[in-house]
This record gives C-alpha cells, structure tokens and sequence, in this order.
C-alpha cells in the first residue's frame, strides 16, 4: 500500500481510538506508600483480588506483601473499580446554554448544575461559564464556544479521575492541580489533536471552521496526540496542529505584554486602552472582567493594534487581561491589570468657546448643550491645561449658558465642564479647551473735529504694534465707512457731515497676532461744525 492510500486510513484509525469508549483502556500509576501491598491495593481499587497475580507479574514484584515505599506500579484501567465522576457548572456569565445528551433543545444554566456525559455546552459573545471536576479540575469556556462532556469516570478507591472532552469550537483555559497521589487523566480532543495532561495549566483553541487547534501550555507538560506523533509541549510553549498535517514544533509563547503607558483611569466609553507594542504580536486579545479570576468577562474582542478598543461599559472597577496573538494564531502569556472606569454622565458637547477661540467685551459665556437628567453642570476655568488652581462655578441652569462673573486678564485660558446627575453623581470633566482672551483695542483718547476733517487719537502701545481702526454708521458695523490699519496711535479722516457715527480700535501685536476690537464708542457731529467735540459717549 502506497504512502497516500494508507493516510487516509491511519488518520480514521486514530479517531476510532479517541473516540471509542472501548480503546480507552489505559494503565495508570500507583505508587506505593508506606504499609500497602499488592492485597491491599486490589481489595481497595480493583474489581476483584484475582488480579493480584496478574498485577504482580505485570510490575515484576517479587514479594506481594513487601514492596518498598515510593515503588510506582502499574495498574490497567479494565481491572480497576469504577464509578461515574462528578461535573458541576461553579459559575457563569452571559449567554450560556447547555444541550442535554436526551434532548434536542438548548436550555439556561444555573450555578451548581451538574452536567453529564453525553451533554454539550455553549457559550455567546462576551460570556463563559467555568465546571469543576471531581478531583478539582477546571476548565473555563470563553466566549463563543461548544464543548462536549464524552467521559468522567473515577478509577479505584477515589485514585484516579479521568476526564474526556470533546471541545467543538472556541477557546477553553484548563487547570489541572498536582496532586500527591496518582494523577488524574484529562483529555481534551479537537478534530486534530488530543491534549492529554496530568497536573498543568492550559489553553486550547479549536477552530470550527479549518480544524485548527492551538495548545498553549501556561504551566507543566500537555502531550499533543495526532495521528503521526505524540509531542509533548512543556510550559511557556505552544503548538499548532491541522487536519492531516504533522504538528508544528513547539514556539515560545509570546511574554506579557507591558503595561507601563496603559493607565488605570477611563473617562470615555467605550474604551480606547494604550499598550506598547509587542514584538511578534500580530493582534491582541483583550478581555475585561468583573472579577480578577476572570469569571465574570463582559468583553472578549481581538484588536488588531495598539490602541486596544473595547465596548461601552458602565462606571465601576474592571481587570483588563491582554496577551499577544503571533500571526499562527497562537496566544501567549497574560497580562492583567486593574482598571477603574468613570465616564457617566457624559460630558456635555462644547458650543462656545471653541477651542483656540479669541474671546474679547468685558463678559466671557459659555454655552453647551444640555440634557432633561442633568440637575447641574460643573465649570471650571485655569491659565493652565492642568487645572491646578481653577476657578470653579456650578450652574443650575437648564438654559445651557453661563456668565462668567469677572473680566479675565489677556493670555491663555483654558475650560472645561462636566454633568452631574442626581442619580449617579458627578461624571468625567470633558477635555480641556483652550481660549484666548487678547489684550483689547485700546479706547480712544481725543477726537478733534474740523470743517474738512476729524482727528482721533489713543494711547501708544508697544513698539512694532499696528492698529485696525473703523468707524461706521451703525453699532453693528454693517454700513462702515472708514476701515483703515495703521502702525500709529491716531488717524485722520474726512469730516463725513452732520450725524452719529460709532467706531473701534483694534490692536495687532508686533508678532502679527490679532487682538479683539476694543469697546464701541459713539459721537455725533452737528449739522453745524464747533469748535469742539460737544460729545464723546462710551458704549
């Protein structure tokens, strides 16, 4: 028989062996502790002391009744007392559903249901469910994922417990504590490859579609079962097995991913998280939990880059769990992390000022937009982006404006404003906003009217200033009938004729900033031209 005839055949073989029931029959390890001899151990874990002769031969005991302590012996599965094992759901979250092996709908779970051979579990988007075993085994669905229960047996006197799953799909994260005595035996079998551990702590990843499995060892030594090889991958490694296809050589997990410009506060939703790179990482999965042991997920995504974004969730504290995913799929070691998020209420949007706005007049106002559960808004104003000293106003107007009480000093400012509500507090102040106030127009001085012309002057600023000056025939400046920049203090124009005219100055700093018009001023000019000014009003 050819190379590519007997294939198929020996991949069929080695499913008939992870699948049978009848195949599974194993030898497991005893080891002798001091007073046991081979009477005592059948009459304990097999089905009948019979065996002792056969089990003598098979461990080439010389003496039954004095075997030396710490000697490991082997002892078959078919010879051993057996009894069903124990699987009990601890705890849940989300969209969780169990099939049982006798019927053919999907029902909700509840903690402490216990679960049977034959019975399968599914997991939804951003859930999990954790079972416990009977020799304290656990196995942790994430997000969207099927698992089978094929086989729970305790083997001998409470000696040994094994363990079968069938995983069909998604992730699962495996723990496997030490123990003193024999080793239980848990086996979790995809479509290509059986992981079978004894003592350990692991992931699997079974993919639905292409028959991929990813095993990623955390802690102590899986074997990766395949048709063509039994590898054993220890800790800190991980290993990718496909359908008619030799396992590929263990690789180095990726290392936890740093932490150090990820912050511990989030003040918008949904998140938008920062993390350094990770050299090899291709993508990131991202995980957010109610609870450090991660029972609780309430987001289970895969980013493709630095920043990280998850979804929308409410105020309160979280534990962040990222880890690298190479471009083979595998996922490497976890990095945890506390977070706190603190984003409702919302800050409300920002109408006026804008950011990099010239605000100038004697009254600054803010203006935002407003929110029916919103009792009050929170303002604070600082010549500084960090807010060190600001000063605070609280506004419970529903109008959305506020006033500022003083006249600021020209420079640099900066605002920013949050809601409060009567339900859940006062929320994340928004991002600062930047505004300017300039140095005013300077006020006019003199004016000095003659028959031809009219001579306005003010104070002298810095060297290198310039000044817009405009006079027009209305307070609004619509119908302006002088628009003149100077780098004097004074203009001269011509005598427009009898009537009430308004003007403003505008200063324009030496390195081409503009500043705001100063304040409008009126005067009128008679009909009949003194020898003066007989009035010079300030608006």
């Amino acid at each position: 028989m050819n190379k590519v005839a007997f294939r198929p055949l020996l991949v069929c073989a080695f499913l008939l062996l992870v699948c049978s029931g009848s195949a599974r029959a194993e030898d497991w390890l005893y080891t002798i502790r001091s007073g046991d001899n081979l009477w005592k151990i059948a009459e304990l874990h097999l089905v009948s002391v019979k065996y002792v002769p056969q089990l003598q031969r098979l461990n080439h005991v010389h003496d039954p009744y004095h075997i030396p302590p710490g000697k490991v012996i082997r002892i078959p599965s078919e010879w051993s007392v057996r009894r069903p094992g124990e699987v009990e759901i601890i705890d849940f979250y989300g969209t969780v559903t169990l099939k049982r092996a006798n019927s053919s709908g999907h029902f909700p779970i509840e903690e402490k249901l216990c679960v049977a051979i034959g019975d399968e579990i599914s997991t939804g988007p951003d859930s999990q469910v954790t079972l416990e075993f009977s020799d304290h085994s656990r196995l942790q669905m994430e997000s969207e994922s099927d698992i089978r229960l094929e086989q729970t047996e305790i083997l001998g006197r409470d000696a040994v417990v094994v363990t079968e799953i069938e995983q069909k799909s998604g992730r699962t994260v495996n723990t496997i504590p030490h123990q003193s005595g024999p080793a239980s035996r848990f086996r979790i079998k995809t479509p290509s490859a059986v992981s079978s551990v004894r003592g350990t702590r692991f992931r699997i990843g079974a993919d639905k579609q292409g028959g991929t499995t990813y095993s990623e060892v955390l802690e102590g030594v899986v074997d990766v079962s395949t048709p063509q090889r039994i590898m054993p991958v220890t800790g800190g490694y991980g290993t990718v097995t496909r359908i008619g296809q030799i396992s590929d050589h263990p690789v180095e997990l990726l290392p936890e991913p740093d932490f150090s410009g990820t912050p511990d506060l989030y003040e918008r939703v949904p998140l938008v998280i920062p993390l350094k790179s990770l050299a090899g990482a291709g993508s990131y999965r991202v995980q957010v939990a109610l609870d450090p042991e991660f029972r609780k997920v309430v987001a289970d995504l895969v980013a493709a880059n630095p920043p990280l974004r998850a979804r929308e969730l409410a105020d309160g504290d979280y534990w962040l769990r990222v880890r690298g995913k190479r471009g083979s799929g595998l996922e490497g070691r976890d990095g945890i992390k506390q977070i706190k998020v603190h984003a409702h209420p919302e800050p409300p949007f920002i109408m006026a000022p804008q950011p990099g706005a010239k605000i100038g007049g004697s009254q600054l106002v803010f203006e935002w937009t407003t929110r029916p559960d919103i009792r009050r808004y929170l303002i604070e104003v600082d010549r500084t982006a960090d807010f060190q000293k600001p000063g605070k106003y609280a506004i419970e107007s529903a109008d959305g404006n506020f006033t500022l009480p003083e006249q600021l000093v020209p420079g640099e400012y900066w605002w920013r404003i949050a809601a409060e509500s009567g339900t859940i507090g006062t929320g994340p102040y928004s991002d600062p906003i930047s505004f300017r106030v300039p140095v005013p127009g300077p006020k006019l001085g003199s004016a000095e009217v003659g028959s031809e012309e009219i001579r306005f002057s003010w104070s002298a600023g810095e060297a290198g200033e310039k000044y817009q000056f405009q006079m027009a025939r209305d307070s609004g400046f619509n119908k302006i009938i002088s628009d003149i920049l100077i780098s004097e203090p004074g203009v001269v124009i011509p005598n427009p004729g009898g009537g009430s005219y308004y003007l403003r100055i505008k200063l324009i700093e030496a390195d081409g900033e503009e500043g705001v018009f100063g304040p409008v001023q009126s005067f009128r000019v008679p009909y009949r031209y003194p020898f003066f000014l007989p009035f010079l009003g300030w608006m």
